[in-house]
């Protein structure tokens, strides 16, 4: 019984003691809440090591803000060996939010090395001050060592990055050859449609610079008449010559200012020179300028010279000329009489059209040609017949083209199905003046003859088509539009947006829409985001649009932006319903936007919900938002 007892004893005592650590493991004490600037420090430290690159990259940009991490610059200089640039980048971002120079060499070793597209490594310049990127780029652009020079160039004219006026004034003032050298080289590829202000900045730093007016110049005459040259109204060349071409290019894009200047270089000119500074200034000659011309008159010009003033003073309504065109048009010499028949035709109207119509087959090729730009002026429909059947008969190429012009100048029915006739015709030019004709008549009818033209190898004239179904079949218009995507001349949907104005809403959203990746297909999509500015009532609800329907990563994040400049307050939700719910990229670029939505608790809150979430990349981008990168 003893014993019994004393075993009883034992086992009251000992359960107890065995229970008490049972509990105590069952409920370990809570551990400390972190802040969210704390946690946003622990994810971007742990991101160093992740497997995914962009993490990685990100993560590396995130450490900069711990100013309290004595070896920051030491997992910066071990990153600057990482294979990957995406890691590099953010090595480089973290380095210049420290303000250590060492940025400058991890975009520099990026720029020249072979390896790496220079598309790739600029983005790295996009964090950083413009003055700070353009010195960077000058130090690549100068240094011997490597013959990127011109990739470099070429990628920052296609990538078209905010400080690309800047850098390209900087670079043709640079003392080293080897960088104005390259900057001259890439000013034949900038866009006078995409990068007018860079072309503008150019024009006003170099103004005095005859080496680069030549090639502004030469961008202009290469230009579509269509596409402004506003840029060249701030030259002023040293050379006499080079002033005229200013001049002359000005005229041809339709500047009416440089009227005055452009008579008085055609009266001090001669020879070519002074015929083709005529033949601009028809394009914009007034009764004034139409007066300079007549001291050509006393200089005995070339039968040439003599038509082009005649045609210029007919055109701006002067009739002092009437004795001597009579004299010219009754002339033995053939070769003035064509100047007396225009001029006589021009200011007699219509009451010269059938002796106009008798001068279509005479025996003078320039005779054809001034009765042909006269009826194209008075535009009866009564001189279908005789310009038609004078086409079907010509072979002389100068007088055919005058003789559609003129056709095309009619506004009838008649005119448009005889120039159906035509769109098959050898000639690209008289092709393309004919579809354009077609197009801006509307006319039902005319839309087999623009189905044609849809056809045509040359892309000017399948660009005429395209304006043509826009303005006279909007049902079969979006399915031409879609596929006109692919070739589309740089200029036509910007001069189609002014032009057309709200027309035009449904097929820029159109061109938004598409997901080419080509280089066409990249230079119309930038066009049409720069075209939506001309419509300002229509820009934010076709941005809101693409923003929920578009599965194009990189077009979301550029609307993103856009609408952020546009109307803060207003895009505050699209920024938080694509932070929780979009394509990686777009997520991503949305939750580093929560940053700027100051003093915005739901957006706070989301930040740190997503300090929570089980995908690396967004942890780390919350993170990133969180610390203020």
């Amino acid at each position: 019984m003893r014993s019994l007892a004393r075993l009883l004893l034992a086992l009251a005592l000992a359960l107890p003691l065995t229970y008490t650590p049972r509990i105590a493991a069952a409920a370990p004490p809570a551990a400390p809440v972190l802040k969210a600037r704390d946690q946003a420090l622990y994810i971007v430290k742990a991101g160093l090591k992740s497997a995914d690159f962009q993490a990685r990259g990100m993560a590396y940009r995130g450490i900069a803000f711990d100013k309290t991490d004595k070896d920051l610059k030491k997992k910066l200089e071990d990153g600057t060996t990482d294979p990957q640039w995406t890691v590099r980048m953010g090595v480089a971002a973290a380095y210049y939010a420290i303000k250590d120079p060492a940025w400058k060499k991890v975009v520099f070793d990026a720029l020249t090395m072979p390896v790496l597209s220079a598309m790739e490594t600029l983005p790295v310049l996009d964090e950083v001050a413009e003055k700070d990127a353009i010195d960077v780029l000058l130090m690549v652009l100068a240094d011997k060592e490597h013959e990127a020079h011109d990739k470099i160039f070429s990628a920052l004219v296609s990538l078209n990055r905010p400080y690309l006026p800047g850098l390209c004034v900087a670079a043709l003032a640079h003392k080293e050859a080897l960088v104005s050298g390259a900057a001259q080289r890439a000013i034949k590829k900038l866009d006078p449609v995409l990068q007018l202000k860079v072309l503008e900045a150019i024009a006003k730093a170099q103004g005095g610079n005859d080496a680069v007016i030549k090639l502004l110049v030469d961008l202009g005459t290469a230009s579509d008449e269509r596409v402004g040259v506003t840029y060249l109204m701030n030259v002023k060349p040293k050379d006499g010559a080079l002033l005229d071409s200013i001049l002359l290019v000005r005229a041809l894009h339709g500047d009416r200012s440089v009227g005055k200047a452009l008579a008085a270089a055609a009266v001090r000119s001669q020879g070519a020179a002074q015929l083709q500074l005529l033949q601009a200034l028809r394009l914009v000659a007034g009764k004034e300028e139409a007066a300079q011309l007549k001291a050509i008159l006393q200089q005995g010009p070339s039968a040439e010279v003599l038509f082009q003033v005649y045609e210029i003073l007919a055109r701006a309504g002067d009739r002092s000329m009437q004795k001597e065109a009579e004299a010219l048009a009754e002339s033995t010499d053939v070769d003035v009489r064509a100047t007396g028949v225009f001029y006589l035709g021009w200011v007699g109207g219509a009451g010269r059209i059938g002796e106009m119509h008798k001068y279509l087959v005479d025996g003078i090729p320039g005779v054809r040609i001034a009765a042909a730009r006269v009826l194209g002026h008075i535009s009866s429909y009564i001189s279908v017949g005789p310009l038609k059947e004078a086409m079907e008969a010509e072979r002389d190429e100068k007088v055919r083209m005058e003789l559609i012009k003129a056709l095309a100048g009619i506004k009838h029915k008649e005119a448009y199905q005889a120039l159906t006739f035509f769109t098959r015709e050898r000639d690209g030019e008289v092709r393309r003046i004919v579809v354009r004709a077609l197009a801006e008549s509307g006319d039902a009818s005319v839309r087999a003859g623009l189905q044609n033209a849809l056809n045509d190898n040359d892309v000017r004239i399948r660009s005429e088509a395209v304006r043509g179904f826009i303005l006279s079949d909007v049902a079969k218009a979006a399915d031409v539009w879609k596929r006109s995507l692919r070739w589309l001349p740089r200029g036509v949907v910007l001069e189609l947006t002014r032009e057309l104005n709200k027309t035009m809403e449904g097929f820029l959203e159109i061109a938004l829409q598409d997901n080419g990746k080509d280089d066409n297909s990249i230079q119309v999509r930038e066009e049409t985001l720069l075209a939506l500015h001309l419509l300002p009532d229509a820009e934010q609800r076709i941005l809101y649009k693409l923003l929920e329907q578009s599965d194009d990563e990189d077009l979301r994040v550029r609307i993103l932006k856009r609408l952020f400049e546009l109307d803060k307050a207003k895009v505050t939700v699209s920024i938080k319903s694509t932070a929780m719910q979009a394509p990686p990229r777009a997520r991503i670029a949305a939750i580093r936007m929560l940053g700027k939505l100051k003093g915005d608790k739901e957006a706070t809150e989301l930040l740190a919900k997503f300090l929570e979430e089980p995908d690396e990349r967004v942890r780390i981008a919350a993170a990133l938002t969180v610390l203020g990168g």
